[in-house]
């Protein structure tokens, strides 16, 4: 993440509660602002293992929207 990027990384947008309910997970993030000591509480570090249900299509029913994957 550049410098542009804020060091806390989430924020609730001026409502308090949201941080109770929501999910940010953060994976191999890197650069000037990508220390994960100086997020949000509710932000957590994923682990290779906690990040793969988000990386595959069917995670937001993508092959019923999303152009079908190449074929190589």
């Amino acid at each position: 993440m550049s410098n542009v990027v804020n060091t806390a990384g989430w924020s609730h947008n001026r409502v308090p509660e949201r941080a109770k309910t929501v999910y940010y997970g953060e994976y191999k993030c890197k650069g000037p602002r990508a220390n994960p000591n100086n997020r949000e509480p509710f932000v957590k570090q994923l682990s290779g293992a906690e990040v793969q249900p988000f990386l595959v299509l069917d995670f937001i029913e993508a092959t019923k929207w999303l152009l079908p994957p190449p074929n190589y």
